[in-house]
């Protein structure tokens, strides 16, 4: 805790200089106590109306429960809120602005937009390394590494597997998942051998995310049909042995939430999908409801006990979807299941 306390103070204090390096009337104190909430800095800066307090919440995440943490925070302090964050790529901070969240990083890309207030400022390269980099120390995972982690957080119990059965759950080579393995052990972020745990699921889950975004996602083959509509997807397509374990995207959010009523669904399997296609009737035309095929990238035998019953892909490959989505509303609710599948089957 102590190492994690250094560091957030260093990223605190960071944050505060380039706050002030913004404005020479900004006025900033950290660690405010109020009546009704803490605050890890409270600024004063000068509006077209005159002062304004604006609270800063300090966050190490980047990826997933911004939206959440920023309208909670909004719900305690009632009033306007900036997000404190170690680094917000191009991409990070087009979707920030979207959603109307501001923030500042440590490198001083910020977007706050006040009264007669308004800072934007995008591009910056990273000075402060990311929490999963500081306590586990991994790097990027190879497509391959990609993975075998995510088999892994599926099914910890793989863990205590030979390799071999490792590579199979993860369709890889031997070499490429013992490399992975190493890697994470390396890292901290698993445990081998006949004690073989997860050790820091979120962490692992935080790299896999961010990997599937950038590098593994846009490797898997898929293609845009049309046929039934989501809910048929979900209740098992007719035959759930069929179906089983295949369904993502908002059509599995809206079964998992219930909060959304979803339009499109994303079924995995094995290109060029030819079972999938006769059961469910699938057209290039479009009529019908929208239906993505994207290519499977686990051995469902492998995980059959870990994926159980259900239509639809473990929450963790929701999430990473729906996140993905070009749908506001969609990438909002699947904050709520935020590290819902990192707890799920995590071994401590």
């Amino acid at each position: 805790m102590h190492g994690e306390a250094i560091a957030a103070n260093e990223l605190t204090e960071r944050i505060v200089e380039r706050i002030l390096a913004l404005h020479p009337d900004i006025v900033a104190a950290t660690n405010v106590v109020r009546e009704t909430f803490e605050a890890d800095v409270e600024l004063t800066v000068p509006t077209r109306d005159g002062p304004r307090d604006v609270v800063v919440e300090i966050s190490w995440g980047t990826q997933g429960g911004l939206a959440r943490r920023y309208r909670h925070t909004r719900s305690r302090v009632g009033g306007p809120v900036v997000l404190g964050l170690p680094y917000v790529d191009t991409r990070t901070a087009r979707r920030l602005r979207a959603e109307g969240i501001p923030f500042i990083d440590a490198s001083g890309n910020a977007w706050i937009d006040l009264p007669g207030f308004y800072v934007e400022v995008d591009g910056r390269r990273p000075v402060m390394e990311g929490p999963d980099r500081r306590r586990a120390g991994i790097g990027e995972l190879s497509v391959a590494g990609l993975r075998v982690a995510f088999v892994v957080l599926i099914d910890p119990s793989l863990l205590l597997q030979p390799v071999r059965k490792v590579a199979q759950a993860a369709r890889v080579s031997t070499g490429s998942a013992q490399t992975a393995l190493v890697s994470m052990a390396e890292s901290g972020l698993i445990v081998r051998g006949r004690a073989g745990r997860l050790k820091d699921p979120e962490a692992l889950a935080r790299t896999w995310l961010s990997g599937y975004w950038s590098r593994l996602l846009p490797k898997l083959k898929e293609e845009t049909v049309f046929g039934p509509k989501p809910e048929w997807w979900t209740e098992g397509g007719g035959d759930s042995t069929v179906i089983r374990g295949r369904v993502s995207g908002d059509a599995a959010l809206a079964a998992l939430t219930d909060r959304i009523v979803p339009t499109t669904t994303i079924v995995y399997g094995e290109p060029s999908w030819l079972d999938v296609r006769r059961r469910a009737r699938l057209s290039a035309a479009g009529t019908g409801s929208r239906v993505i095929l994207r290519e499977r990238f686990w051995d469902p035998e492998v995980l059959a006990e870990a994926l159980g019953e259900s239509a639809t892909v473990p929450p963790l490959l929701v999430y990473a979807d729906c996140r993905a989505s070009a749908d506001p509303r969609v990438r909002e609710i699947a904050d709520e299941l935020d590290h819902l599948p990192v707890v799920q089957g995590a071994q401590r």
